[in-house]
């Protein structure tokens, strides 16, 4: 069941799945996303991640995987977040014209210390990467992004609205609405839908509790 949640003025969050989604929205300025590339997992030992267990490996393989939301995007801006691994494949079915870099300064679950954001449209300033402590403690999401890294990849989408079609537990919207900027989000598990609801209504609520980060600060006034 699809639910609609509007947070304050310019902030819509949907509960339900983006490809029923996608083709009923208007169009958005840019679209910032960190799409499930990894459902063809294979068992291994599981690790603990806080209270994340990591039970599966991904499979990296975008040829695996339903793509079909990238024809439904009502933008021609994207930033889609995946394995290096995948640049070329994801490079090539989105015509990228830009790739940012993520450098995790401390090991993750799945044992990648950098992950890319290959981009369409989006501004090409310096610096092209970030490095950032992938921590989680307090992570309410498996693959949740630090929110300086969503900051640094919001910074440079295009003026206006920013959509998330795979919003998980809101970090992209939490950025959005930091910088000023209009945001919707989609996510099909009412689980991470709530989370992000509560975390976005927090920064809307009390913006001096979620501070920009230094570099976001500095970004800012260029």
């Amino acid at each position: 069941m699809t639910r609609c949640e509007t947070l304050a003025e310019g902030v819509t969050l949907y509960l339900g799945d983006c490809r029923e989604m996608l083709p009923t929205l208007g169009t958005v300025d840019a679209v910032v996303t960190d799409p499930p590339y990894g459902t063809g997992c294979a068992p291994r030992g599981g690790k603990t991640a806080g209270s994340i267990r990591f039970d599966r490996t991904p499979d990296l393989s975008w040829d695996t995987l339903d793509v079909s939301w990238m024809d439904m995007l009502p933008s021609s801006a994207i930033a889609a977040f995946c394995h290096p691994a995948t640049v070329p494949v994801l490079g090539n079915r989105m015509k990228s014209d830009g790739l940012l870099i993520y450098v995790k300064s401390n090991p993750s679950p799945f044992g990648n210390s950098i992950e890319a954001c290959v981009t369409r449209g989006f501004n090409r300033r310096s610096p092209q990467h970030i490095e950032a402590y992938n921590a989680f403690n307090g992570q309410e999401h498996p693959t949740q992004k630090p929110l300086e890294v969503m900051e640094f990849v919001c910074l440079r989408a295009p003026i206006g609205s920013i959509l998330d079609p795979f919003m998980g537990s809101g970090t992209t919207g939490v950025a959005a609405v930091k910088l000023g900027r209009r945001f919707i989000g989609i996510e099909i598990d009412p689980r991470y839908f709530d989370i992000a609801c509560r975390r976005i209504q927090a920064a809307i609520d009390a913006p001096d509790m979620f501070t920009l980060s230094a570099l976001a600060k500095q970004e800012v006034l260029l």
